[in-house]
C-alpha cells in the first residue's frame, strides 16, 4: 500500500481591531440582555413530601418597588392557594428606600399562616425594628428569630442570620426555615430545610462556577434522610442573574 503525504494549509483570517471589539461588544451585550431577562422569568418548583399541607417558599425578594415580578408572584400564589407562606429572608436590602412597597406586597400575600426569618441584607439595612413592626402589624407575618412554632402538627424552626455563619446545633424540629444554607450541617433529624442566599450562584453545564455558600441551588439529600432545598430566590440587588431565573417553591 502506498502512503501519500497530504499537506494541509492553514488559513489565517485577519480581523481588524474594530471588528474584534464589535464582536466582543455584541457578545457582552447579548449576555447582559440574557442575564437581565432572567430577573423577570419565574420558574415554579414543586416538592412532593406528603406533608398534609401546602407550603409556599419565597426568599431573597430584595424589595425596592412593587413591580411586574411581585404581580406575577401574587398571581401564582392566588392559583396555588397555599396553607402556609414561608419567607427565607433578604426581604429588603440597603437600597430599599421605604417600606411602603413591602406593605403593599406582603400584605397581599394571602395564606392562613405566614412566617419569615431575616437575612443578611435585612440586618445590614439597619431597619430591623421598623421592618419587624411592618411585617407583624401590617402584613400578618410572624417573625421567627431562632424560635419554634407548631404548624399543623409539624415543628417549624426559624433561624436568624449570623454574620459569622456559625450556627448552634438544631434538633427536635421537623422543618427548618433559614436564609443561610450553611446552617444545614448543624441540623439533626429535620425532614426539610429551606434556604436561599445564593441566588442560585452561577452554574454552567451542571458545574458550579460561582457560589457564596456550601450549597448553591436545588435539592440536596441529607445523611439523616431529610432534604435541603436552596431556592434561587425572587429578587436581587442589581438586575443581574446569569444562569439563574427566579424561583417560587411549592411544597406539599
Amino acid at each position: 500500500m502506498n502512503l501519500s503525504t497530504v499537506k494541509v494549509g492553514v488559513v489565517r483570517l485577519k480581523i481588524s481591531r474594530r471588528t474584534f471589539l464589535s464582536i466582543v461588544g455584541s457578545a457582552v451585550g447579548a449576555a447582559a440582555v440574557y442575564s437581565w431577562a432572567e430577573t423577570l422569568r419565574i420558574e415554579v418548583t414543586r416538592l412532593k413530601l406528603d406533608l398534609g399541607l401546602k407550603l409556599a417558599f419565597l426568599v431573597d425578594t430584595h424589595i425596592h418597588f412593587f413591580g411586574p415580578v411581585e404581580e406575577q408572584v401574587l398571581k401564582l400564589l392566588y392559583r396555588e392557594d397555599p396553607d402556609v407562606i414561608l419567607h427565607g429572608g433578604d426581604i429588603i436590602d440597603e437600597y430599599t428606600r421605604g417600606l411602603e412597597p413591602v406593605k403593599e406586597y406582603f400584605s397581599a400575600l394571602d395564606a392562613p399562616k405566614k412566617y419569615a426569618v431575616l437575612g443578611n441584607h435585612d440586618h445590614w439595612s439597619n431597619r430591623i425594628p421598623e421592618l419587624s413592626a411592618v411585617l407583624r402589624r401590617e402584613c400578618g407575618f410572624q417573625l421567627l428569630l431562632n424560635d419554634v412554632v407548631e404548624v399543623s402538627g409539624w415543628r417549624l424552626f426559624g433561624v436568624d442570620w449570623r454574620d459569622d455563619r456559625e450556627y448552634p446545633l438544631i434538633n427536635d424540629v421537623d422543618i427548618v426555615l433559614a436564609h443561610d444554607p450553611n446552617v444545614s450541617p448543624q441540623v439533626r433529624g429535620a425532614r426539610l430545610i429551606l434556604a436561599g442566599h445564593t441566588h442560585g450562584g452561577v452554574v454552567v453545564g451542571g458545574i458550579t462556577v460561582i457560589s457564596n455558600s456550601i450549597y448553591t441551588r436545588g435539592l440536596y439529600p441529607l445523611e439523616d434522610r431529610g432534604i435541603l432545598y436552596v431556592s434561587r430566590g425572587l429578587g436581587q440587588i442589581l438586575p443581574f442573574r446569569p444562569t439563574s431565573p427566579l424561583e417560587l417553591v411549592i411544597i406539599e
